[in-house]
């Protein structure tokens, strides 16, 4: 999966979140300030995610996570992890 369809696929699962409609992610958007999520909001986007992708994200990632890249850049790593083990 490239970065753009992940992107996509965030944006769809924070939509169903947040109710809002948002036009486009870019990686500089922050989201606490420009997507304007408070922390339910991203504990809700994160079960979304960990859903969706089978993936477990630690309590401890999420503290560095300040930017729609940010949250991208973790997502691709860990989706990459887990079909790192299934291959294995």
């Amino acid at each position: 999966m490239d970065r753009k369809e992940l992107s996509a696929i965030v944006l769809e699962l924070l939509e169903k979140e947040t109710g809002e409609s948002y036009p486009m992610l870019e990686d500089s958007t922050s989201l606490r300030e420009g997507l304007n999520l408070d922390s339910l909001d991203m504990a809700g986007l994160v079960l979304h995610i960990e859903s969706r992708f089978g993936i477990q994200i630690e309590t401890e990632l999420l503290e560095g996570i300040n930017t729609v890249g940010d949250l991208l850049t973790m997502l691709d790593a860990k989706i990459a992890t887990k079909v790192g083990r299934q291959a294995a």
